[in-house]
């Protein structure tokens, strides 16, 4: 896993050609079927969800694009920065974030309400995997050598947590765990940590809130819902 980024930065026509773009394609294509769904249900009106549907896809498709189109140098060079100001964000959130719902998950930015949870989901992986490349086999097989990436995934899921936002926790834990495991962390390792959280239930289900405890006992009996 270790090693270097050397290869030279190609144009940008190279880096057009080499999109993907049966796949970049089809996000616009699902797109146009939840505008029209959201069109249906307003009645055939395209206020008050489609327009604005497209008007955020829109915005959205175009940063896609051009994150797809920097240099991927550029993403790891900067991933633990990047990551590192996520969580500077995430704190922001829980001590002066905008409640909506019972829940603070948002920065009021004024012109828009920013939710760095989101971009935590992303910004976790850029840093894992940045530190994954540079790891050695022999690394990764000494338990010290996994706190850091633990306490990678484990702050920002605990930040998300306090807003609170299970679903999104769960979803780092889940993501980070499965890059651990694809970055050579044997398999009995996980099964010591999920000995250690199933140990742990009664006392996280007693601290759950009433609509966290309903999700978990809808997800496992779809009926009751």
């Amino acid at each position: 896993m270790q090693g270097r980024l050397r290869s030279r930065e190609l144009t940008f026509e190279e880096k057009l050609r080499a999109l993907h773009w049966p796949f970049v394609l089809l996000v616009p294509m699902l797109a146009m079927i939840g505008y029209a769904v959201l069109y249906s249900a307003a009645g055939g009106a395209h206020e008050p969800w489609a327009w604005r549907h497209a008007v955020r896809f829109s915005v959205g498709f175009l940063v896609m694009l051009v994150i797809a189109l920097v240099d991927i140098r550029f993403w790891f060079r900067w991933a633990y920065v990047i990551f590192a100001a996520t969580l500077v964000l995430l704190v922001a959130v829980d001590v002066a974030g905008s409640f909506s719902k019972g829940a603070q998950r948002w920065l009021n930015l004024g012109f828009f309400q920013l939710q760095p949870s989101e971009l935590a989901k992303v910004t976790l992986v850029m840093a894992l995997a940045r530190f994954l490349h540079a790891a050695r086999l022999e690394d990764i097989a000494r338990p010290v050598y996994l706190l850091m990436p633990l306490a990678m995934i484990g702050v920002p899921a605990a930040l998300v947590l306090l807003q609170p936002d299970l679903g999104t926790a769960v979803m780092l834990v889940t993501v980070g765990g499965a890059m651990l495991f694809l970055g050579g962390v044997r398999w009995w390792k996980f099964l010591l940590a999920g000995g250690l959280v199933a140990a742990s239930l009664p006392v996280l289900w007693a601290n759950l809130r009433d609509y966290q405890r309903q999700r978990v006992l809808t997800f496992l009996d779809p009926e009751r819902d």
